[in-house]
């Protein structure tokens, strides 16, 4: 069989880590995940528009119910059990599980993250340059004013002390405790080499991605 994968760029140096030859890689923009009807468009676009591989993998999880409905008349779809890609870079559900229920107000980054801007600093440059610096720190101590913590997830990528201390700057701009993580490619390897155990929803063709699969 010939397969395919679809990532997130957040994820990108992580999957390229773990990728045989082998295999089709097809990065998307980040933050999709926060319009999951965007989101689920996009997948369901390139799904439909795709001819040449019978199996599509995904660098995704739930990620806000975006994958739910998803489907193929001719491919077989493999998701990550997770409920988005924090506990990807982790390399188990089970971990993130234990890390929320420590501390629920956890803000997490990795290089990924960092490399697209997805974290509070890199918020407040945006709104500066829109609203003005003060409004923008108003709105940054708003938005994060609840969390705890700031976690950087290593998974051994990239200039890993140049993006620990990133975070930890970060974690002052917003005036959390910091914290630094092993990460895993575990699970993305397990993805990528067809190991599709109880940790993966596996949809067949003709079926549909359900929300009840990833509980």
């Amino acid at each position: 069989m010939k397969g395919k994968v679809f990532a997130c760029y957040t994820l990108a140096d992580e999957i390229r880590k773990v990728l045989p030859p082998d295999l089709d890689l097809e990065l998307l923009p980040y933050a999709l995940h926060l319009t999951p009807d965007k989101l689920r468009k996009e997948l369901q676009e390139r799904i439909d528009a795709d001819m040449e591989h019978d199996v599509l993998l995904f660098g995704y999880g739930l990620c806000s119910y975006g994958v739910v409905n998803l489907h193929s008349e001719r491919h077989t779809l493999v998701i990550p059990r997770v409920h988005d890609c924090i506990s990807l870079l982790m390399g188990a559900r089970e971990i993130y599980d234990r890390e929320f229920a420590k501390v629920p107000a956890t803000f997490y980054v990795s290089k990924g993250w960092v490399d697209q801007g997805a974290e509070p600093y890199a918020e407040f440059q945006r709104h500066s340059e829109k609203y003005g610096q003060k409004n923008a720190q108003w709105i940054i101590d708003n938005q994060y004013c609840h969390y705890q913590r700031l976690v950087f997830i290593d998974t051994e990528v990239g200039d890993r002390e140049h993006y620990e201390n990133y975070g930890r700057e970060v974690a002052q701009f917003i005036k959390v405790e910091f914290q630094r993580q092993v990460g895993s490619l575990r699970l993305l390897t397990k993805l990528v080499q067809g190991d599709w155990d109880k940790e993966f929803v596996v949809v067949p063709p003709g079926h549909m991605v359900m929300q009840r699969q990833f509980l």
